[in-house]
């Protein structure tokens, strides 16, 4: 499994990697689809190698998660105006129960690939979501139920954007900043059920499976459980006398 992984994301970096050798060889402009927590990652380390200055990183709204990368060519300044992304505005009643996996799923459904979907905001009573310009068509044409709710869905933004995340604080109190310490603490389980869970794959760190208990984990990392939710270590708070840590964590709901 672990070995499936690496060769994917070897893949993946040489992908990177070519799309700069296009650039600087052909003076062509590339963009990925957007990209998840994990692959960002990768993409960032590819581009750091490369020493290419011509690239950005851009999702269709300031803060943006789910980001693209585009490489272009040395004669162009990167400009977020030509990143090939659209944003949606889908209304509906406030009262209908419609989420974020909801969305995902009506757009899934329409057999649009989760490159093709960057963020998306819920506020109430509307979603705002980042699509490619390749599937915009899709989605404004075919889009008009989310589940067994109705929806409208226009091109552009509304006047304000919902907030990217919401979060419920999860004070913790560890002994240290492992993995399993951390994941055992949140998910009030045992440390050796805890531990159980991270070898077994059920936890992925900063979008990428991490089956290794003793990880040390970092301020900012995002922490998933499969069946538990999703977590981010927001802020070691303090330490007491006898090296015990206090942190601040964030479940996203």
């Amino acid at each position: 499994m672990a070995f499936a992984a690496d060769r994917q994301d070897q893949a993946f970096t040489a992908h990177i990697l070519d799309l700069f050798t296009i650039a600087q060889q052909k003076y062509v402009t590339r963009f990925t689809g957007f990209l998840d927590m994990h692959q960002l990652a990768l993409a960032r380390r590819a581009a750091a190698s490369c020493a290419y200055p011509n690239h950005s990183f851009f999702g269709g709204h300031p803060g943006g998660e789910r980001v693209m990368l585009g490489v272009f060519a040395p004669y162009e300044e990167p400009d977020e105006a030509a990143f090939p992304i659209v944003p949606l505005t889908l209304t509906f009643r406030a009262e209908d129960p419609i989420g974020h996996r909801d969305i995902l799923g009506s757009l899934t459904g329409l057999e649009i690939r989760r490159e093709a979907v960057g963020d998306i905001l819920m506020g109430e009573g509307l979603a705002v979501c980042f699509v490619t310009n390749a599937v915009a068509p899709v989605v404004l044409n075919e889009l008009a139920k989310v589940g067994r709710c109705g929806v409208r869905v226009r091109e552009g933004l509304p006047g304000a954007l919902p907030a990217l995340h919401r979060y419920a604080d999860v004070p913790i109190n560890v002994s240290a900043l492992r993995l399993d310490c951390v994941a055992a603490a949140l998910l009030h389980l045992s440390r050796e059920k805890a531990a159980q869970a991270v070898r077994s794959g059920a936890v992925s760190l900063n979008g990428a499976p991490e089956q290794e208990v003793s990880h040390m984990l970092c301020e900012g990392d995002v922490l998933s459980v499969r069946g538990y939710g999703k977590y981010l270590v927001a802020q070691v708070l303090s330490e007491t006398k006898k090296g015990r840590l206090h942190l601040l964590c964030k479940k996203y709901v």
